[in-house]
């Protein structure tokens, strides 16, 4: 027979495993991931030539369809519409900040400095983004190239930077230029001049008069969708490739692409993920953006 003692001691810590259980607090350990309250970023991107630095006042040899020699005069785009991709994918709004480069969620990166032949540009650069997002871990970005519609015809002299810049300015009909693409080449044979070779994007069938107050409809917006995935945005650039986009480009022979021939623009429209002729995105044939490391 168990004595008083013993049957005791078993009560008691019968007891304990009844009342501590219900009563002790629920703690789990703390994710990073879990947290999704907005954190500032910045967005980087990097302006090459292939696999070479793109700089104003280098030469680039065998570029083109025509393996022409060439040096930058421009190299400028705005994008609108940032989001992150997430491991799910997830695209997840970047709220962009307001500053001398960013307006309404819109966004100016000018890869030129106004020397060694970039003769349309300012000597400011801008190469980032810079806003917030909800905390994440995040393997790819997307944006479109382009100012929206609502802003892409208005008066230029009431807006403010970036979206005052004269050098990309077509009009109010027709509005921004959206990307310019420009290079310079000297010619020696058959006979010595220059050509320079314009790479325009924007809004092109553009009707209706905003001085009046009409509304304007492009029947070719031209504003691509870009994804750039498989890297984190957040710690590794983006980059813009100067060269790709003109591989097939007769810089050499040809005043080039304001987005209204389809000669000297189905190329170029192909490697920023557009088809010329129906004005739809074509993501796969997208070569101006890639991921860096």
């Amino acid at each position: 027979m168990r004595s008083a003692l013993a049957l005791a001691l078993i009560f008691a810590a019968c007891g304990d495993d009844v009342t501590a259980t219900p009563d002790a607090p629920v703690t789990e350990d703390a994710s990073p991931d879990a947290d999704t309250s907005p954190k500032n970023i910045t967005l980087r991107f990097v302006p090459k030539v292939g696999d070479a630095a793109f700089a104003c006042g280098q030469s680039y040899a065998n570029m083109g369809a025509e393996n022409t020699t060439i040096t930058p005069r421009d190299f400028r785009f705005y994008v609108h519409d940032v989001k992150l991709i997430d491991a799910a994918g997830e695209h997840v709004p970047v709220t962009l900040a307001t500053n001398d480069w960013q307006y309404q969620g819109v966004a100016l990166l000018d890869f030129e400095n106004f020397t060694g032949g970039c003769q349309d540009g300012t000597p400011e650069t801008n190469m980032e983004l810079t806003g917030t997002v909800p905390n994440g871990m995040y393997t790819g970005i997307s944006f479109s190239i382009g100012i929206p519609a609502a802003l892409n015809h208005k008066d230029l002299t009431t807006l403010p930077a970036p979206l005052n810049v004269t050098g990309l300015w077509w009009g109010w009909s027709y509005g921004h230029i959206f990307l310019a693409a420009v290079t310079h080449t000297e010619i020696t044979d058959p006979q010595p001049g220059t050509n320079d070779h314009y790479f325009h994007l924007g809004s092109v069938g553009c009707t209706g008069d905003p001085e009046t107050g009409e509304t304007v409809t492009c029947t070719k917006p031209n504003r691509p969708l870009i994804e750039v995935t498989g890297f984190d945005p957040l710690t590794k650039p983006v980059i813009a490739d100067w060269g790709a986009l003109l591989s097939k480009s007769n810089l050499a022979t040809e005043i080039g692409c304001h987005s209204g021939a389809q000669g000297p623009c189905a190329w170029p429209f192909d490697f920023v993920g557009l088809n010329f002729l129906t004005g739809s995105n074509t993501p796969t044939t997208q070569k101006l953006f890639r991921p860096g490391t």
